[in-house]
């Protein structure tokens, strides 16, 4: 999905200075019906848009968590998709998100895009190393070493996503996501990028094509 990576880029990065055009159009709007809530609207550090910036935190920290997890399959034969385990995984996620009181249909996409982003990054680092023995990790840790990591990401996750979910339909929600995800590609590689944009995929309803 490096489509979905570029776009959100793209769009954080057009969103970071409004043109001229938008900014008169949104001055024509004023008064014309309610206006939602500004995203950033709220207690300090408990506005939607600062939970939006957390989900894509925790989206971008379990993508880098899962170059240990392809360094704990490499050479043990191990399938990198687990399919009784991640249906799992999105159970109890939606099982949370229904007793935080959070769509857990919402939150279970969210989560399998979680899923879906970490095999994307972990395909493509067993290619690599296979491709380039040098490259290999000299760390191969055990996937039990690992599995707190992702338990505590996905915990959190529900969590932000609670907070999240008054942005979830807002218009700005796109742009404010696209930002946040452009703050954090700075420090990821080609790979996990493309990996971040998969894995936001379903958080706002209408993410840039």
């Amino acid at each position: 999905m490096i489509g979905l990576g570029t776009s959100l880029l793209r769009r954080g990065r057009r969103a970071v200075a409004p043109t001229a055009g938008l900014a008169v159009a949104l001055v024509l709007l004023t008064g014309c019906g309610e206006q939602p809530a500004p995203l950033t609207q709220g207690p300090e550090g408990a506005a939607p848009a600062d939970a939006l910036t957390r989900v894509v935190e925790l989206a971008a920290e379990r993508a880098v968590v899962s170059d240990r997890v392809a360094a704990a399959k490499l050479d043990t034969g191990r399938a990198v998709t687990d399919p009784e385990r991640e249906a799992a995984v999105v159970a109890d996620a939606r099982a949370d998100a229904t007793r935080d009181g959070v769509d857990p249909e919402w939150v279970a996409r969210v989560v399998a895009d979680q899923i879906a982003a970490s095999t994307q990054v972990q395909e493509g680092l067993l290619r690599q190393w296979e491709e380039r023995p040098d490259s290999r990790p000299a760390d191969r840790p055990d996937l039990a070493q690992v599995r707190p990591d992702l338990d505590r990401i996905g915990d959190e996750l529900v969590t932000a996503l609670k907070g999240a979910a008054p942005a979830r339909a807002h218009e700005d929600c796109p742009a404010a996501l696209a930002q946040a995800a452009v703050a954090q590609a700075e420090n990821l590689d080609e790979l996990h990028r493309a990996a971040l944009g998969r894995a936001l995929s379903s958080v706002c309803d209408s993410t840039p094509e």
